[in-house]
């Protein structure tokens, strides 16, 4: 079954439960490792006892086989449905959607819009879950990863979470309903110049970190399509304003040859494995430049697959930080034999703050994979549909060498701006559409496109040269200066 429906039976299931046990609503926020983190908001207080009783009425609903029905509406009596209720994000949804009729799902007699193409047929397919405990509530929803339950409560991914909420609440926006009211007055170039300012507010406060605490080192990392190359080249940016020398390293340079690379169980390279990375010549070089020596760095040629030496050699004066960016600059094993003291490592990825409703958010890992799409086939003549068949290898590789380092970084920069996907969109849609039915992609491309249906579109041109999305839309003033 498509992860994607198991989870919205998972989350139907949930919200009937606390409907009918605590007589409350639940306000699922974001995702957090195999998990779904949410609010729910009651007459009683939800702690961990209760929470234990949610989750055997739900393990109930699981044994009794309740069937997942649709119910077929036009959309007036869908959206008053959603504005009687008060659930005014769902109502502004449904009236925007461009079809007259709505197909709902019901459970126990409650109806629910879950922007999916199908729901479970079901509760008994959906007896694999758990209800993690975070403090009184709140709570992640644990859905099974490769066949099994595993959860790691990644505290500094949701800190940041937590930090971009408390900002977009501030300035009135918690669903897509929100931005497209600013759209539609008027206001979306200062939406955009709002967004551009925070993150660069970030870059400035790790900049001043780095410098005030002593650090030789500058690492970050992460995973496909977050914008690590224009994040390390705006920090080098940030780094000389405060009178200092960023020197660029990236740690494709330090690959072994081709023919040496790691094989996956399968037989073919594994090009994302650490061991793809020349650890000793890594080490060496560093060790060398935290020394005061000169050094010749390495250049990988990927159409020969070696490397040769840079004419010109690299030394480090006082006011020199090394800024290396690869995928795993924040693994503890290429850094273990340096100085822990002169190292400060950032995590990026776009952690959006924003739910398309109460019951849905925008996914982190579809904001990505957008930001891919779009770049892929911009930049290197992909196919929208080759991308989308890629993006769970690209996924596992994520979820080996990067994830599991998140909570030993300094900090998480937030990539995310809460206006991107109505101008992603703007992009990916005739990309999406172009998808034939035929195609193994095309019920992937659909739910995609279901997705960011509710989006008000945004143009592009708001968006400045030396903005982020520039890396992905082009026309960024880094690629110019390379």
């Amino acid at each position: 079954m498509n992860i994607k429906v198991y989870q919205a039976g998972l989350k139907f299931m949930l919200i009937n439960t606390v409907k009918r046990l605590f007589n409350g609503e639940v306000y699922f926020e974001h995702s957090l490792d195999h998990g779904i983190y949410g609010k729910i908001k009651a007459d009683a207080t939800i702690d961990q006892n209760n929470l234990n009783k949610i989750k055997e009425y739900m393990h109930t609903m699981v044994q009794q086989d309740l069937p997942f029905s649709k119910k077929t509406v036009g959309k007036n009596e869908a959206y008053n449905f959603y504005k009687n209720k008060g659930n005014y994000e769902k109502a502004h949804n449904v009236l925007n959607i461009s079809n007259e009729i709505v197909s709902m799902v019901s459970l126990e007699g409650q109806y629910n819009y879950f922007y999916s193409h199908d729901m479970p047929l079901s509760t008994k397919v959906l007896e694999y879950f758990d209800l993690y405990y975070v403090k009184d509530n709140e709570f992640v929803l644990i859905y099974p990863f490769n066949g099994k339950l595993s959860f790691t409560f990644r505290h500094k991914i949701h800190d940041a979470f937590v930090r971009c909420n408390a900002w977009a609440d501030n300035i009135g926006i918690k669903y897509v309903s929100d931005i497209n009211e600013i759209v539609s007055a008027g206001g979306a170039h200062d939406l955009v110049r709002k967004c551009d300012i925070v993150y660069d507010s970030h870059l400035y406060e790790i900049s001043r970190n780095v410098v005030e605490q002593n650090k030789k080192i500058l690492l970050l990392a992460g995973p496909s399509s977050s914008g690590k190359t224009t994040s390390s080249r705006k920090l080098s940016l940030y780094l000389s304003t405060i009178g200092y020398n960023a020197i660029p390293i990236s740690l494709d340079d330090f690959f072994i040859d081709k023919d040496k690379t790691p094989l996956k169980a399968d037989g073919t390279k594994d090009f994302e494995s650490i061991r793809a990375i020349d650890l000793n010549l890594f080490y060496e070089d560093m060790t060398k430049l935290l020394n005061g020596e000169e050094v010749h760095l390495p250049i990988y040629d990927f159409v020969s697959g070696t490397h040769t030496l840079a004419e010109n050699a690299t030394k480090l004066t006082g006011k020199d930080i090394i800024v290396i960016e690869g995928l795993h600059a924040i693994n503890p094993e290429l850094t273990s034999k340096l100085d822990q003291k002169l190292l400060y490592k950032v995590y990026i990825s776009p952690f959006t703050p924003l739910g398309i409703d109460r019951h849905n958010y925008v996914s982190t890992t579809d904001n990505r994979l957008l930001r891919r799409m779009i770049r892929d086939f911009k930049t290197r003549g992909m196919s929208p549909e080759t991308t989308l068949l890629s993006w769970n290898s690209v996924r596992e590789g994520e979820e080996q060498y990067i994830f599991p380092y998140t909570d030993t970084v300094d900090y998480i920069l937030n990539t995310s701006f809460l206006y991107e996907i109505g101008m992603l969109k703007v992009y990916a849609e005739p990309l999406l559409a172009s998808i034939p039915m035929e195609s193994e992609a095309y019920f992937e491309a659909r739910r995609l496109l279901d997705s960011f249906r509710p989006f008000y579109p945004i143009s592009s041109e708001y968006i400045e040269e030396d903005c982020l999305l520039r890396e992905f839309i082009g026309g960024s003033v880094f690629e110019r200066n390379e």
